[in-house]
Order: C-alpha cells, then structure tokens, then sequence
C-alpha cells in the first residue's frame, strides 16, 4: 500500500478556474457596473466601425475598377472619373465613423450618465 502524498499547484490553471467559475455564479459583483459602462462605451464605436470598412471596402473596389479600366481596357476619360469617385467614397469612410460615433454618444449619453452615477455612488 502506498501512502505517500502528491500535491501539485498551478497559478495559471487556478486563475483560468476562478475565471470559469466567475462567468457562473449568480452574485454580482460590484465590477458589474463597470463591465456593463465598458459594453456601452465600445457599443459606440462598432457599428461605426463596421459601416466604415463597409464603406471603404466599397471605395477600394470601384478605384480599382478604375484602375483595371485604365491600364487594361485602355478607357481614360471613364475611368479617370470612375477613380476619382472612388477616391471620394474612401475618404467619406473616416466623416461617417465620426459621425455614427457622434450619433451613438449622443443617444447613449443618458444610460453612460445613469450607469456613472451609480458607481459613484457605490465608492462612495
């Protein structure tokens, strides 16, 4: 019969468990209120993103349009205005960020004050 006792510990694979455990538990914690007024902070600014790329994505492919029609259709005059359209599609990319972003504050302002309040209230 062998007595003898084992015993290993991992920080790493500890933390990772506390972790999984946290997502479970029902008790909020008083992060809640923070990890809720970070969700509203980035709520902000992806929609603003994903429209964004979308639009540049879209600019990109009708300048390289132009480009194609340039070089290998041999077509200047529309292709030319085709590049220049598209130029003007990729640098209205950057103005509609800042403005969904604006739009999404704007709305969010509200809630983003509600949320601060509380956790101030908390600290103090």
């Amino acid at each position: 019969m062998d007595n003898r006792f084992s015993y290993t510990y991992s920080a790493s694979r500890h933390a990772e468990v506390e972790a999984i455990r946290q997502k479970y538990t029902a008790v909020p914690s008083p992060d809640d209120k923070l990890l809720q007024l970070r969700r509203l902070d980035k709520s902000c600014e992806l929609p603003a993103k994903i429209i964004s790329i979308a639009v540049g994505i879209a600019g990109t492919a009708v300048f390289i349009t132009a480009v194609i029609l340039l070089f290998h259709a041999h077509l200047y005059a529309p292709g030319a205005v085709l590049g220049i359209v598209g130029l003007g599609i990729m640098a209205a990319a950057v103005p509609i960020f800042n403005q969904i972003v604006q739009l999404r504050r704007r709305a969010l302002a509200p809630e983003i004050q509600r949320v601060c309040d509380e956790i101030e209230k908390q600290s103090n």
